[in-house]
Order: structure tokens, then C-alpha cells, then sequence
């Protein structure tokens, strides 16, 4: 049985209890040889025969063509032993099938609907198509769900651990250290070398301090391999570890990029939205799930405050919140200067999440980033900001666009030739500031004043919506703020049915969730008990297809709200697992008497 512990999109850190055994995920079965027995470290086994040995072992047993006799719970069963270009290939009597099955091809699937462990046939060949590896990966999550425990065999390595765990494998063999000790390969988590070019005195581990054993020192690099996946699965950390693991075999860049230009709606429902600060120092950052998600929630759920006549376009600070900035105080202090600063609305650009309106500037990942700060725009960062400058000042219609800006100017001004330029040289000097002041003044003089609560409540609006969707025009429908921002209750007819914090997220109360309830959105149902705590997996019936883990939900039975909290879980998760927190309850109704 799986228990969920953290996300990372696809990769997990989980607790597989087998046999009376509790192990960790992702795990290594170490594959024991009569000249290496498997190492003391080894928390399971991948065998041909069973042993006397205490830890669990997955017995191997042949193929359709020559199936081992014998028969236990833990014996992975008879494989077609058919390549993945024969992978449909129907048999008059296939393998059965239990807790354990192998999947060849979507033939397979079927059978393998009430396994507990799902193996991939065919491993090795995976290096040959990562393309396919992706596709197997899809069929297996998509038709079985991700209750599964996901596993492949004779592929993993020290290099590429991180990425097949972030494309959602639970449990890897060391067939392949075997397989490379026996051609002289030495391992490390940059790749593989001959073993007469490799320094064993520059490893350090127990084989290579012992004397230089291959055999020893591959397994041994395996191991920690896994170890460093489950610490960076554990703090938030895994994509930042994939992408340092793609200059080390052109293999490893396939497999993200798959799973990033075609498996976005693959991963993305299984990717938190909030979480650790998202260290964007590589290409490959421009496509993560949660960075895409953004993005495109700006185009789907935005829509600009309706008192906002003036679009004004600022530079990113290298500190989070923008507003928290030095710069972006004094280009606060500019915009008030104006005449009347209440039709401004400021957006940010940046990379790699595009525009961030100065509302939004908490919502995760936009409070939570890192990039490297040159003044240098690569292609691919230019076009995601020109694309989406373009897609939104069309479906968010200003008067007049200001562009107060640096090194993003030119980028800005090839889509808007018609915006006014206010910044002189750098967008924080002195005479940029003064000029972004009476440039201001220019185009906003001509606009009665808003009243500064009906824009304060038009900016929480957009964040409900934006967080909610539809449903968050809804919840703030005919409400009320009280507080300074961020820390701002929402009240509707006195009554609070949510509080921004400086998560930048809603936080629903009760009154809060029957509203979402009611409009169909972020709803959990359960059987028919009062929480008294959090919400487990295996009390959930249904649960509203858009959520993912972090997002605010209405836990209810038979239309009636009897929570509000967190979702630990995604959607799919919460009704396909038995085990793990499904929803962090914060609110709870008490049972009537």
C-alpha cells in the first residue's frame, strides 16, 4: 500500500508498505550477484531465486516463453518478453496477473487494473525512445490513476534517477550498475567514464576508500543518487535538481522536454500552487508546470481592475514582494506624485512568468522566484514576454500604455511602438523617476479620481478570481475589505468569508466554502462523518477536478459544508488513494446535536 508524503509534479517522496515492511520511495532494488551480494544498505531486493535475507525481495520470474516455477505475492510475474516494437502483440494465454503486473503495451492495461506495483517492460529500451518512455509513463497514469506504484527496471543511473523520479517512477533496480561494473563503466551522477580514466581517490565512497571495487562503488553511487532525489523531493527541490542533470546525456533532456512541451497536462495537476522559491536559472525554466500554469491563468482567469485606465510596465526586483524593493518603493513613490495614480496599474515584467500584475505579485510562484540578474533577454525569454504583452493588452483594453523600463524596453516596444518611454537611463535614477512622474501626468490628468476603496476592492477581486476562477467573482460578490494589504478580511454582509494574507492566497472560512460550493468550484466530497481533524484520503467520495495540492477547499456531504482547508492532495489523488491527508481542515461546522 502507497502513502503520499510531498509532491514534485510527478516525482513523489512516499511510504510503500509491502509484506509487513515499511520502505521509502523512490527506492532502489539492489540486484545481488554470487560475487557482490547485495550491500548492507539496501533496503529491498530484485532476485532470480529467494533467500533467507530479512528485506523484501521481488523475485523475477521469466519470461511467457520460459516462466519460473513457483509462485509468491511478491514475484513480479512472467513478462512477454516482447521489444516495444511488439508491445501490442496479443498472447492466447497471457501472464497473470496480481498485486505486481508488468505492462508491455495498452493491451496490458486492463489487466493491470487491480496491481498495487506496475512495472514497465522494457527499460533498456527506453534510452533508445524517450519519447515512448513519456507515452508509457501517460497510459499508466491516465488509465490506472497514481495510487500505483510505478516502476522500471535495467535504465536507472546515477545521472538520471532525478529525471526518471520526476517523470513519475517510484521504484528503479541496479541491473544496469550490474550490467556497466561488467563492461568497466564508472559511475557518477555527471555520467559514466571508462574505469582507467576514472579517479577512484576523488570519490570518497566505501568501495573506492576500500580499494577501487566498480561493482561497490556503482551501487554505492545508485544509492546516493537516491538519497539526493528523496532530500530535494523533501525541501521543494526536485526540478532545480533536473535541470542541473541535463547537460549530462542528451537522454535526460528529451525525457523534460516531452514532459514539459507535451506532458503539461500531464504533470501540472499533480504540481502544488504554492510551495519553495523557484530557482529559474536555466532554459528549461521557461516551461515548468507551475511557471506555464501561471502564464496561463493570466490569459484565462485575468481580467484588469475596471478603474484602470493606464497600463504602466516596471522592471522585476531581485527581493520578493516586488513592493518590498528599494526600486519599486521609490517607482511607488513616483506613481503617487502624479496627478491621479488611482487609473495607474502597474504590471511587472520579467522572466519567466511574463507580466505580473502588482496585485498578484504575492501568488505563488510570482512572490516565490529566483532568476539570474545580467540585463540580458536570451530569445526564448523575449518571446514569452513579447507573446504574452501581446495577448494581454488585447483582452485588457488602457487608454494609454507607459513603459518604464530598462533592458526589457526594446522587447516592450516592438509590440507597443505607440507606449510612452519615461525612463531616461536607468529606471531608477533620479531623472527616470522624475520623468516617469510627469509622463504620468501627461496621460492621466483627463480621468475623474477612483475612490481608493472602490480600487482596493477591484484589486481583491481580481485576485479572487484569479485564484478561483469564476466562482472567485462569486465569493466577492457584494463584499467588503477590511485591513492593509496583504492582511485583508472579506466580509459579505458582515459576515468574513475569507482573508488574504501575505501567502497571497484566499483562505476561505465556512461562509466561504458554501459559496464555492454552491458555484461548483474547489469542492471535496466525503461520506457521511463530522471532521474532527483532517481529511483523509480514504473519506473522500469525489472531488472537483481543478484542484491541486495547496488550493483552498470546501470539504461537504450531501451539499452541506462541513469544512474549509487545504488540499494536500490533487483531485485525482484524493479519490484514487486509501491512504494520506487529503485536506488540511482549518474550519470545521459542528454536528448538530
Amino acid at each position: 500500500m502507497f502513502e503520499l508524503e510531498v509532491h514534485g509534479g510527478l516525482g513523489r517522496k512516499g511510504t510503500w508498505t509491502r509484506s509487513g515492511q515499511t520502505l521509502t520511495t523512490p527506492l532502489v532494488l539492489f540486484v545481488p550477484t554470487r560475487a557482490h551480494p547485495a550491500p548492507p544498505y539496501a533496503e529491498a531486493l530484485f532476485v532470480s531465486d529467494r533467500t533467507e535475507d530479512p528485506r523484501l525481495q521481488i523475485r523475477v520470474s521469466g519470461s511467457f516463453f520460459g516462466p519460473r516455477e513457483g509462485r509468491h505475492p511478491d514475484d513480479v510475474p512472467p513478462s512477454k518478453g516482447t521489444p516495444l516494437s511488439m508491445a501490442d502483440l496479443e498472447f492466447p494465454e497471457e501472464p497473470p496477473a496480481g498485486d505486481l503486473a508488468i505492462v508491455t503495451g495498452e493491451a496490458d492495461l486492463s489487466r493491470a487494473a487491480n496491481a498495487e506495483v506496475v512495472f514497465l517492460a522494457n527499460g533498456p529500451q527506453f534510452e533508445r525512445s524517450p519519447r515512448e518512455f513519456v507515452a508509457a509513463i501517460r497510459r499508466v497514469k491516465e488509465s490506472l490513476g497514481p495510487a500505483r506504484v510505478l516502476a522500471v527496471t535495467g535504465l536507472a543511473t546515477p545521472s538520471n534517477v532525478p529525471i526518471l523520479v520526476y517523470a513519475g517512477i517510484d521504484v528503479v533496480d541496479s541491473s544496469r550498475m550490474v550490467l556497466d561494473s561488467a563492461r568497466g563503466l564508472f559511475h557518477t551522477s555527471d555520467g559514466s567514464i571508462e574505469m582507467e580514466e576514472a579517479e577512484p581517490a576523488a570519490c570518497g565512497c566505501p568501495a573506492c576508500v576500500a580499494g577501487g571495487d566498480l561493482p561497490g562503488h556503482n551501487d554505492f553511487a545508485l544509492h546516493r543518487a537516491v538519497l539526493l532525489v528523496r532530500n530535494h523531493l523533501a525541501h521543494g527541490r526536485l526540478r532545480e535538481l533536473v535541470e542541473r542533470r541535463l547537460a549530462n546525456a542528451p537522454w535526460n533532456t528529451a525525457v523534460v522536454r516531452h514532459l514539459d512541451l507535451r506532458g503539461y497536462d500531464l504533470v501540472e495537476p499533480y504540481t502544488p500552487v504554492a510551495g519553495r522559491e523557484v530557482l529559474a536559472y536555466a532554459s528549461e525554466s521557461l516551461h515548468r508546470p507551475e511557471v506555464v500554469r501561471f502564464r496561463r491563468r493570466i490569459v484565462e482567469r485575468y481580467a484588469k481592475p475596471p478603474s484602470a485606465r493606464v497600463l504602466l510596465l516596471l522592471p522585476c526586483s531581485a527581493r520578493k514582494p516586488y513592493s518590498a524593493s528599494r526600486s519599486h518603493r521609490r517607482f511607488r513613490e513616483a506613481i503617487q506624485a502624479c496627478k491621479n495614480p488611482s487609473v495607474v496599474h502597474e504590471v511587472i515584467v520579467t522572466s519567466p512568468l511574463g507580466l505580473i500584475p502588482r496585485e498578484l505579485e504575492r501568488f505563488y510562484p510570482a512572490g516565490a522566484y529566483d532568476i539570474p540578474v545580467t540585463g540580458d533577454w536570451s530569445r526564448d525569454e523575449a518571446a514569452v514576454v513579447a507573446d504574452d504583452l501581446e495577448a494581454f493588452v488585447e483582452s485588457n483594453r488602457y487608454d494609454s500604455v507607459v513603459a518604464h523600463l530598462g533592458a526589457e524596453g526594446p522587447i516592450v516596444h516592438r509590440v507597443l511602438p505607440e507606449a510612452f518611454l519615461s525612463s531616461k537611463d536607468r529606471p531608477t535614477s533620479d531623472d527616470s523617476l522624475v520623468a516617469l512622474t510627469r509622463t504620468l501626468d501627461q496621460v492621466v490628468g483627463s480621468y475623474g479620481p477612483v475612490a481608493r476603496g472602490a480600487r482596493f476592492a477591484e484589486d481583491l477581486s481580481t485576485i479572487a478570481r484569479f485564484q478561483f476562477g469564476d466562482a472567485g467573482k462569486a465569493l466577492v460578490s457584494g463584499a467588503t475589505f477590511r485591513g492593509r494589504f496583504p492582511d485583508v478580511r472579506v466580509l459579505r454582509q458582515g459576515t468574513q468569508v475569507a482573508m488574504h494574507t501575505g501567502r497571497g492566497l484566499l483562505s476561505l472560512t465556512l461562509a466561504g466554502g458554501e459559496i464555492l460550493s454552491k458555484a461548483n468550484a474547489y469542492w471535496v466530497d466525503i461520506e457521511d462523518f463530522h471532521p474532527v481533524g483532517n481529511i483523509f484520503a480514504v473519506g473522500v467520495r469525489d472531488a472537483a477536478p481543478e484542484i491541486r495540492p495547496g488550493d483552498e477547499v470546501a470539504v461537504r456531504h450531501g451539499g452541506e459544508v462541513r469544512a474549509v482547508g487545504t488540499a494536500r492532495l490533487s483531485s485525482r489523488e484524493m479519490k484514487d488513494f486509501d491512504r494520506g491527508e487529503a485536506v488540511h481542515v482549518r474550519h470545521v461546522r459542528e454536528a448538530s446535536p
